[in-house]
């Protein structure tokens, strides 16, 4: 069971499906591991990204293929998943954000592509996306962008644990049952 977020004692990596306080099931993370999957098939972003978050707090994970985003979406917890508009396998950042829809607390997404003008960032927000980033990467934007992204997906982290636990279905019918008899109806 994970401990409350004002303690700050959340571990990384935790298996799909530990529950977590608030009703909700979420992969436990660590607020001071601030993991982030790249998601570009380019080995010269991969290398510039690298570079850029060399020296921070980021943990940089990366997956040059769709299957392998898939597989390190399902295998671990990321606050921020930066992807390619484009893998050379077919997919793209829409397929990614449709894996990373399904999640209780979904990690903020941020497009990364070399054509990235107006109607491109337009759709990419429309669609539920953080933020687009053009490549090749500036480091100050990076450095902007990704602290902001992964604040807003601990501030999501953080409501979702807060958020009061349901009642499960049987509790409902006891619930009502009481009330029934109480009012003397059968």
């Amino acid at each position: 069971m994970l401990e409350s977020v004002s303690q700050g004692v959340w571990r990384p990596h935790a298996r799909v499906g530990e529950s977590v306080e608030g009703g909700c099931n979420v992969k436990r993370h660590t607020i001071e591991i601030r993991s982030v999957l790249a998601a570009l098939a380019s080995h010269d972003e991969c290398a510039s990204l690298r570079r850029i978050l060399s020296g921070t707090d980021w943990v940089l994970r990366f997956a040059p293929t769709f299957a392998d985003a898939e597989a390190e979406l399902r295998a671990s917890s990321f606050g921020v998943v930066i992807c390619a508009g484009h893998f050379g396998d077919g997919p793209c950042w829409k397929d990614v954000l449709h894996e990373i829809e399904r999640m209780p607390i979904p990690p903020q997404l941020i497009v990364a592509d070399r054509l990235a003008d107006d109607a491109l960032w337009s759709e990419v927000l429309n669609l539920g996306c953080y933020d687009l980033l053009m490549t090749p990467f500036k480091a100050e934007e990076v450095l902007r962008v990704v602290p902001m992204a992964w604040d807003f997906w601990k501030r999501e982290l953080e409501r979702a644990v807060a958020r009061p636990k349901p009642p499960k279905p049987a509790e409902t019918w006891r619930q009502f049952s009481r009330k029934a008899l109480a009012a003397g109806t059968d």
